[in-house]
């Protein structure tokens, strides 16, 4: 019974050292898996500067929305909705993101992101192409 202990001792400090180096490699931020695929569109998205149209700029001022409403608060508490999402275009798969704002809207954009697009000088990373308001009924805007 001796030997058994002392192996089970062992082993229990070596998978504690394992659950320790896996959690170091895999949670970069503690909150979010960024090698899952959620995780690795997210911190490319909140990495990139998403370009915003001119009538997308409109849109966002009818609503009263902030055209810097991509901030880490938006990308904190973010989510992708891939039922939504359309990922197997090529060359730049389509996302759909839902979150909210520093101001308490919820929002449902979807942005276009062109980080695997390889030919694609005059593309950028990322586009946002549309956003749905999910907090209050949309107003009708002339842009």
């Amino acid at each position: 019974m001796k030997g058994f202990g002392r192996r089970l001792f062992i082993y229990m400090i070596g998978f504690g050292m394992g659950c320790v180096l896996v959690w170091a490699m895999f949670y970069k931020d503690g909150d979010r898996a960024s090698w899952l695929p959620e995780g690795r569109v997210l911190e490319f998205l909140a990495d990139t500067e998403v370009q915003i149209s001119d009538e997308l700029k409109c849109e966002l001022e009818c609503q009263n929305i902030p055209v810097t409403f991509l901030d880490s608060t938006f990308w904190a508490n973010a989510k992708v909705d891939f039922d939504k999402s359309v990922k197997d275009r090529k060359p730049c798969p389509e996302h759909c993101i839902i979150s909210t704002t520093k101001e308490g809207a919820k929002l449902e954009v979807y942005i276009e992101n062109c980080e695997i697009c390889i030919d694609c000088k005059d593309v950028p990373d990322a586009t946002l192409r549309s956003i749905v308001n999910l907090s209050k009924k949309e107003k009708a805007c002339d842009c």
